[in-house]
């Protein structure tokens, strides 16, 4: 298997998650330990004072790193969320945002991402993120 075929069948996969497809997330961009992701603000995911609430911020940003590690994986490793923080800059009140993971660090048993989450319209960063993971076989 290719490399550009890997990486389109792991966009299918993940592009198929029933969780990602709830919140309108969706693989744009792969490469070798990055990855970017877009959502859509839409208001179903809107806090009550019209923004996009964090949780759903949180979730992609933790989703960008971990299809980024995706790319960097043994296909029999699995990877889970230990420890993940985000600072929320700005807030989001429609459009999309685009949220780009890279990883960071890959050992044995650790990985470490960073992500940024940026407004599509004008690139504004509005979330910055650090994720550890435990890596399974």
């Amino acid at each position: 298997m290719t490399q550009n075929d890997r990486w389109a069948h792991l966009k299918e996969h993940v592009n198929n998650c029933p969780f990602y497809r709830h919140l309108g997330f969706r693989v744009v961009d792969l490469d070798e330990g990055f990855a970017r992701l877009a959502m859509p603000a839409s208001p179903e995911l809107f806090q009550f004072q019209g923004a996009v609430h964090g949780g759903a911020i949180y979730s992609v940003a933790d989703a960008a790193v971990a299809v980024a590690l995706l790319t960097v994986s043994e296909p029999d490793e699995k990877a889970l969320t230990i420890e993940g923080k985000v600072n929320f800059l700005a807030p989001v009140t429609g459009g999309e945002v685009i949220a780009e993971g890279r990883i960071v660090h890959k050992g044995r048993s650790i990985a470490l991402g960073d992500v940024d989450v940026r407004r599509a319209s004008d690139g504004r960063l509005v979330a910055k993120g650090l994720v550890t993971y435990t890596l399974r076989r």
